[in-house]
């Protein structure tokens, strides 16, 4: 006999290992936060193990709440979830008002927007950790295989999240199960069978008056299973029984006890099993829901069920609880075919105040088509998906489509789930399969949804824009003159054809859309007409765009809508605000990482791109592999190759260029098999960025000039607008000036400049490579002294090495000094080796290394600590030569000497700088 963690737990036999780790474990998490996950065969002994854990936590001052998984509301979202935050109601009282909102809607406590999963995720997180404030938290639940997907989101979110935070969670999950969940990446505990000489003990403690002989014979046929030695010791322990006579019972340990459970239940009088029945199918345990549901039959009846030790009651009368889950099966599975669904039947009648699970129960009530249940179903669909329930959303989708006398409406119920499976959640082979079903049918006769969902397909997974691009424009054609048809109906399909017509790169492949776009009404930024527009032509989206951009950019946190969020986030990443959506993308995408849905790919993407344009390379890196393995295990192979592109883009910028060349050349294969040029763009760039850090100007021009001709910014070609600087510079440098007054010229026709600061920046950084001598220099300035530029570190650094050539090849050495080393600091910072190595060429050119430069610490003289003060506080270097009445290369040249003096590189550490040196005495 083995004690459990502590004094007062239960005695368990065989189980010391388990019991020593279990207390190792809730020390851990009374400590600092743990979680771990018990997995066994049905019967090992995990129940047995929860308790034996969770009583002596609680008998030592830690908060224990406990859930447990049902088999049969695996398809109701958050229903495990009630469990959890039922005993917590005065913590959701003190969470903010947003938190507490997210979980009473999705839980149905209350009534409002519907929240996006993440929010419900991190409001219970956030319910847990407030739960924990004055007294570590466990959280034990058992069954985590039997639990719904929404619920399970919650505990692997928050499991993952224990660290800090004093809060254990504790699961078990049985293996072997058909649907098991998503691996969770927890640490894990195996609970096997017990060892002969174990199997024997117990029997002997529980069964004291069986012959050695029986006790033996009863070990062999339980093969080491807990709960199978018990009942098999019960049943030889029985007057008048053998247990031989039972062994041909299944196939095994577990098998056998079923059939043992079986027999008990089939024993309870009949209205306990009607109870019982109903207590199964339920879940929840509410025996006001079981009242309501009884009929005629009394709640009483419970009573033999709970004598025979099959369920126990909650100390306050309110919930029933089945003792093992093996119980609850036997009941479902002795009942007929008509029970349950008569059963289904009456507690859909009892839950008319909850939508979703009402809609659960009729339709497995259901065995005939009825619309009226194919609507409730629907509807409790995109309920779930609201709250973030794609995978609760496909199978109610599904069988709403099972349930739909009309033909018509079936098969559009039948697309939406096609292209929620598609487009949201990534079930490939679930798509093929539901795309399969609609296969009979032409592309006009299909609904929106479901062309959408193949072309999603087509072009995702194969690259196929041709046919996504054909099947799309004949549908659109086709709904377009259909009374009827908004544009929420609209959407998934103009979204799809703007992506393929995006990544084909083929101008021609847009006419139909264009056409399409301009008869429809000025919309949200988050629409994707607005998208199209802005692609079209960035610099002549309408000022009330950019401000409705701004705006919803602001509120992003409050909206609940995934593909608005992501709509939006593409609307940023065009037109240079993806700091303003850092936040909520960075949410989004962990909540799509825990839910494992694709939904998460864009945001990935436009997550990456933020980080290589503010010049987190590694963390842009460490995203571009993560989107290539993710596009090559989901089997959405184009995910891949924008992976490659980002990859490709760093290692350009590192000057890794044999990694840089690997990811291109597999990008233009992609784009020659697939007729797509976008692929071939994104190459061109990467090749051509890399032929500039190693000063190969011909290259570079041979590069940027195959995405577009000099002095030619193309429609829809946002890349062409990206490597506008590329083609300029690669033009100047390998004696191409007219084309690269051309390229510069159309760069502020374009007028991208209104836009963003990175394009005013390189817009102006264009214009002053290209100017005449006298007007070189004030252009630079100029460009250098835009407001908002310092988030652009890579161009930055650019027209600093770009205005430090120019003023070295007028032989202005020192001028040239301020902004080579300038360049050389940021270089470095961002670890672009190869334009490092072309700016320290130039200083060298000047007749000075990066060494002969002032050392930190230095003093500053009185005008370099006026110049530094003035430009701390914001003023740009114009007006900071306006103030002193000095010319602003005088500003510059004093800027140059004062960085290195106070150990930094940009004008943003400036005001730091200066407060650190004034607070040390020594300065």
């Amino acid at each position: 006999m083995n004690a459990g963690p502590d004094a007062g737990s239960p005695v368990l036999v065989g189980r010391a290992g388990e019991l020593a780790g279990l207390a190792e474990f809730l020390a851990e998490a009374a400590r600092d936060g743990a979680a771990l996950l018990l997995t066994g065969d049905p019967g090992a002994g995990k129940t047995a193990l929860l308790a034996a854990t969770a009583e002596p936590a609680a008998a030592r001052g830690v908060r224990v709440i406990r859930g447990s998984g049902v088999e049969y509301e695996t398809e109701i979202s958050f229903a495990g979830l009630h469990q959890l935050v039922g005993a917590l109601s005065a913590e959701l009282a003190r969470l903010p008002d947003s938190s507490r909102s997210a979980l009473e809607v999705a839980l149905g406590f209350g009534t409002g927007p519907a929240p996006a999963e993440m929010a419900v995720l991190h409001a219970a997180y956030a319910l847990f950790v407030e739960a924990a404030r004055e007294r570590p938290l466990l959280l034990v639940v058992d069954d985590l295989h039997a639990l719904d997907r929404a619920s399970r989101s919650v505990i692997s979110f928050v499991a993952r999240r224990t660290a800090g935070r004093r809060i254990g969670v504790l699961a078990a999950v049985r293996t072997g199960v058909v649907d098991s969940p998503e691996p969770l990446r927890l640490p894990e505990m195996p609970v096997g069978p017990l060892l002969d000489a174990d199997a024997i003990r117990l029997l002997s403690s529980r069964f004291a008056g069986l012959p050695r002989r029986l006790i033996v014979d009863v070990a062999h046929q339980a093969q080491g299973n807990p709960l199978a030695l018990l009942e098999f010791g019960a049943l030889a322990d029985g007057p008048g029984t053998r247990l031989r006579g039972h062994t041909s019972i299944g196939t095994g340990p577990a098998e056998e006890v079923r059939a043992l459970y079986a027999a008990r239940v089939a024993r309870l009088p009949g209205g306990t099993r009607e109870l019982l029945l109903l207590a199964a199918l339920e879940g929840t345990g509410d025996i006001g829901v079981l009242e309501a549901a009884a009929g005629d039959v009394a709640i009483g009846a419970l009573d033999a069920a709970e004598r025979d030790q099959m369920i126990h009651v909650t100390p306050d009368g309110r919930t029933v609880r089945f003792r093992h889950p093996l119980t609850r099966s036997a009941v479902v599975g002795e009942a007929t075919l008509e029970q349950r669904r008569s059963a289904h039947r009456r507690l859909a009648e009892a839950l008319t105040g909850q939508p979703e699970r009402r809609a659960d129960h009729l339709s497995m009530a259901t065995a005939a088509p009825d619309e009226p249940v194919a609507q409730i179903v629907e509807a409790g669909a995109w309920q779930s998906l609201r709250r973030g329930d794609v995978l609760g959303a496909l199978t109610r989708l599904r069988r709403a489509a099972e349930l739909s006398p009309d033909r018509e409406k079936g098969r559009r119920r039948l697309a939406d789930a096609a292209y929620v499976g598609a487009s949201v959640a990534g079930h490939l082979d679930l798509s093929h399969e539901l795309m399969r079903e609609l296969d009979d049918h032409t592309a006009t006769s299909r609904s929106l949804p479901a062309v959408a969902a193949a072309g999603y397909l087509a072009l995702m997974t194969d690259g196929d824009a041709a046919t996504a691009h054909r099947v799309l424009v004949e549908a659109l054609d086709q709904h377009t003159h259909t009374a009827g048809v908004g544009l929420e109906d609209l959407t998934p399909a103009l979204f799809t054809l703007m992506v393929t017509c995006q990544y084909s790169g083929r101008p021609e492949r847009w006419a139909p859309l264009r056409e399409l776009v301009g008869k429809l009404p000025t919309v949200p930024v988050s629409s994707p007409i607005s998208l199209i527009r802005i692609l079209e032509d960035p610099g002549a989206v309408p000022g009330e765009l950019l401000h409705d951009l701004d705006e919803q950019l602001a509120r992003l946190d409050q909206v609940t809508d995934a593909g608005i969020i992501i709509r939006t986030a593409l609307a940023a990443s065009y037109l240079d605000r993806l700091s303003g959506c850092r936040r909520q993308v960075a949410l989004t995408l962990r909540h799509a990482r825990d839910s494992g849905t694709v939904s998460g790919h864009p945001l990935l993407i436009v997550s990456a791109l933020d980080d290589l344009y503010t010049g987190r390379w590694g963390r842009a890196d460490a995203a571009a592999r993560e989107i290539i393995d993710s596009g090559r295990y989901t089997r959405y192979r184009l995910f891949s190759q924008i992976g490659r592109y980002i990859a490709a883009l760093v290692a350009a910028h590192r000057g890794d260029v044999d990694t840089c060349m690997t990811h291109c050349q597999v990008l233009l294969d992609w784009a020659a098999g697939r007729d797509l040029g976008r692929l071939a763009n994104w190459a061109h760039q990467a090749q051509a960025r890399a032929a500039l850090g190693s000063s190969d100007f011909d290259t570079a021009f041979r590069h940027a000039s195959a995405i577009t001709a000099p002095g030619e910014l193309p429609p829809f070609t946002i890349e062409a607008l990206w490597t506008a600087l590329d083609l300029v510079e690669a033009a100047v440098h390998s004696g191409r000036t007219s084309e690269a007054q051309k390229h510069a010229a159309a760069l502020r026709a374009a007028r991208v400049g209104r836009v963003s600061p990175r394009y005013a920046l390189m817009t102006a950084t264009a214009t002053a490579m290209t100017s005449a001598p006298s007007w070189m220099a004030r252009q630079f300035d100029e460009a250098l002294a835009l407001p908002g530029i310092e988030q652009w570190p890579f161009e930055v650094a650019r027209t600093h090495l770009a205005y430090g050539e120019q003023l070295r090849r007028r032989s202005l050495r020192a001028e040239a000094r301020v902004h080579l080393f300038a360049a050389h600091e940021r270089f470095e910072w961002l670890g672009a080796a190869p334009w490092v190595a072309r700016a320290a060429s130039e200083l060298r050119a000047t007749g000075m290394t990066r060494s002969a430069g002032a050392l930190a610490g230095d003093a500053l003289t009185p005008q370099e600590r006026e110049v530094a003060e003035l430009a701390a506080t914001g003023l740009s270097t114009k007006e900071v030569a306006a103030r002193l009445m000095i010319s602003p290369r005088t500003v510059s040249a004093h800027l140059y000497r004062v960085f290195p003096k106070l150990g930094i590189s940009s004008r943003a550490a400036l005001r730091d700088a200066l407060t650190d040196r004034d607070a040390d005495p020594e300065a």
